[in-house]
């Protein structure tokens, strides 16, 4: 009983805590660039986008840059536990303007589990797509 009693106040104290979610399913993902320069249809910026290790395929429903207009998303593969980190999948994503934007970093992004929930995830420093 005693066990039964501590497991229930401890239940109460976790739901209580302001860092505790259930957001299960919330990629975590690395972007770099890749290229940028003038192209046939305008000023491109090409960068790409990785899962982390452990990371569940999921939907990045917006892409935040400082510089430039919040981007819509994109869907992002699983990367397994257990494969190294160079070796997730990568995915190329390309940005068109009618002309240089100047600097374009990616300061974060909203992603959306496969069950629904949604999280605005900040990176910890800019990933600076176009200089």
């Amino acid at each position: 009983m005693k066990k039964l009693i501590a497991l229930v106040v401890a239940a109460f104290m976790l739901a209580g805590c302001g860092n505790f979610v259930t957001d299960f399913g919330i990629p975590t993902v690395r972007f770099h660039s890749v290229s940028f320069g003038p192209s046939a249809s305008g000023y491109e910026v090409i960068f790409e986008v990785q899962p982390l290790p452990g990371s569940p395929s999921a939907y990045v429903a917006q892409l935040n840059l400082t510089g430039g207009p919040a981007l819509s998303g994109f869907g992002v593969p699983e990367c397994p536990p257990s494969t190294a980190a160079d070796d997730c999948p990568k995915q190329t994503q390309n940005l068109t303007f009618a002309a240089n934007p100047g600097t374009l970093a990616i300061t974060g992004y909203v992603a959306q589990s496969l069950n629904g929930t949604v999280r605005t995830v900040t990176l910890p420093a800019p990933v600076v797509i176009n200089p």
